[in-house]
């Protein structure tokens, strides 16, 4: 069983929450994500059991921020119309479904 987040393709969703995770601490703190790590960062939010509502009228980038709240570095996207959201990558990673199987959502949205 094999699970596919944008063009990358793991063996487990360890293995994305780890990829996750790197994406996320490589990054410095107010730094908007670019190339591959702002690809896969966009693939896995659309994984989000609320995806849509998250994703509003579109994303224009996501930064990397500490959220005081949580105690954690955590992803922020800024959407287009200037607002902004935080997003679980637990949740996104728990809702990941293996290849071959759909969430019952289009997630190229």
């Amino acid at each position: 069983m094999s699970y596919t987040v944008g063009t990358l393709t793991f063996a487990t969703k360890g293995d994305v929450r780890t990829h996750a995770s790197h994406v996320l601490n490589r990054a410095g703190l107010g730094e908007i994500l670019t190339g591959s790590d702002d690809a896969f960062a966009r693939a896995l939010l659309s994984n989000h059991p609320d995806a849509p509502r998250k994703q509003g009228v579109g994303v224009d980038a996501i930064v990397v921020v500490l959220i005081p709240e949580w105690g954690t570095r955590n992803f922020l996207l800024l959407r287009e119309d200037g607002s902004v959201d935080t997003w679980s990558i637990k949740k996104c990673i728990t809702n990941l479904r293996p290849d071959g199987r759909s969430t019952g959502r289009n997630n190229n949205e």
